[in-house]
């Protein structure tokens, strides 16, 4: 009795500590996503005044490039860390990685209020990407060690709401700190009025800090490095659910490049077709996301008691159909109005998705399990925006003839990137299988 009321405590403890340390990390990271478009820009030379004075920035998708490269930088390191750091979580714990992983966060967002070239952007972003190996993994497996498996699907859903609402809120506060250092402050200088954010993302690193303090980990001992070495004799594991992560692994690279294909365009697309003012792009972010999250719970509690597949798979459809249709857009209204129908087909089978993640993986190795998945991603989001920075910039300014049908070259990553998710929906159709157990 006391046992069972003290793992309800822990779970209940460590879903808030773990929404508060994500909501915070995830804000930090939304609100430099405002400017950053803008700060590659100008250190290229390519604004010489604030760039709410455009209304439109000709030839952005010229750095297209460049600015995806960010990501590849971040997604590089990420992927190489990952599995090590989940791997290495599984043996000494998990609150230890995750405080580590943060104050290298805090340190981070020093360094980027005393960037100067995009040289010191790739450093940072690349160092970045191994404090986010040391977080996310982990902490993803910490919630799920200490949540039973009937309430991983609202667990989850819980800590992906604070994460995305996070994220979907960061780039309207990172514009409301561009625009409190612009017109309060008086700030006119254009460098110093980008990098005015950065402060915001330094000031919310720091406020995770207490959360990982509080942390607490099973008291079951996880086991040791020994057992986990030998995890095929000690740990017995179904052919089938071997196939499932196997087929989880390969749609994590799919879904990899295709999340890098387009995310980091959106940005761009916006700035060169649609509006140049940042806070027309934070307000259609945020207002997308925001339709997103609330589903999420909702799905979640869904999963739960009716299984994930079907939520996984509808999700994943017509998140996929939106995808496609995006680069269509010809006004901020359509843009926002298909983005926030995509926001809500990925938020209602996302938490499902990690759930079953869970379901299906031993607790023994799940830092092990859930650290290669990641990586898997991160190595798919390395190679990604790198192809998707490539085409974009190559086909933007152009317009494809199929038969009768023009379509706009900036669509032409969009594409692939739907097609992609497309297959790996296929793939998880065919090939990963939910536990009888949560049936």
């Amino acid at each position: 009795m006391l046992g069972g009321l003290r793992r309800v405590k822990r779970l209940k403890k460590n879903l808030v500590l773990l929404s508060w340390l994500g909501f915070m990390v995830s804000l930090g990271f939304g609100s430099i996503s405002a400017v950053l478009p803008y700060y590659i820009l100008y250190l290229a030379g390519k604004l010489d005044r604030l760039p709410e004075t455009f209304e439109r920035i000709s030839g952005a998708s010229s750095y297209a490039l460049e600015y995806t490269a960010l990501m590849s930088a971040f997604m590089l390191t990420r992927a190489i860390m990952a599995r090590y750091f989940g791997t290495l979580s599984d043996r000494v714990g998990r609150k230890k990685i995750i405080l580590v992983g943060t104050l290298f966060y805090v340190l981070m967002a020093l360094a980027y209020i005393a960037s100067s070239s995009t040289i010191h952007l790739y450093l940072i972003r690349g160092f970045q990407g191994i404090a986010s190996a040391m977080v996310w993994p982990v902490a993803e497996a910490l919630l799920m060690d200490t949540t039973d498996p009937s309430y991983r699907g609202r667990a989850m859903a819980v800590y992906m709401i604070a994460n995305n609402l996070a994220m979907t809120s960061g780039p309207a506060i990172g514009a409301a700190i561009y625009k409190f250092g612009v017109i309060v402050l008086g700030i006119k200088d254009v460098g110093s009025a980008l990098k005015f954010p950065f402060y915001g993302l330094a000031l919310f690193s720091s406020l995770a800090i207490p959360a990982t303090l509080l942390l607490e980990e099973n008291s079951q001992r996880n086991v040791s490095s020994q057992t986990l070495s030998n995890s095929n004799i000690q740990i017995k594991i179904s052919e089938e659910t071997k196939r499932s992560i196997k087929a989880i692994y390969a749609m994590a690279i799919g879904n990899g490049v295709g999340m890098g294909l387009t995310a980091p365009l959106y940005s761009i697309f916006i700035i060169e077709f649609i509006k140049a003012d940042p806070a027309a792009v934070a307000t259609v972010t945020t207002i997308a996301g925001l339709l997103g999250l609330i589903v999420t719970y909702p799905a979640g509690r869904i999963s739960d008691s009716m299984g994930r597949r079907p939520v996984i798979i509808s999700g994943t459809f017509l998140s996929r159909l939106t995808t496609m249709l995006i680069p269509f857009s010809k006004s901020l209204k359509l843009f926002g109005a298909l983005s926030s129908i995509r926001s809500i087909a990925f938020n209602f089978s996302m938490p499902s998705f990690r759930a079953l993640q869970a379901d299906i993986v031993p607790r023994e190795v799940r830092g092990k399990i859930f650290g290669t998945v990641q990586a898997a991603f991160n190595i798919g989001a390395v190679i990604g925006p790198l192809i998707g920075g490539h085409l974009y910039q190559l086909y933007a300014p152009k317009f494809l003839k199929f038969w009768k049908i023009s379509i706009p070259g900036a669509a032409v990553p969009f594409f692939i990137s739907a097609v992609i998710g497309l297959i790996t929906l296929l793939v998880f159709i065919k090939f990963v299988k939910e536990p009888r157990s949560q049936r």
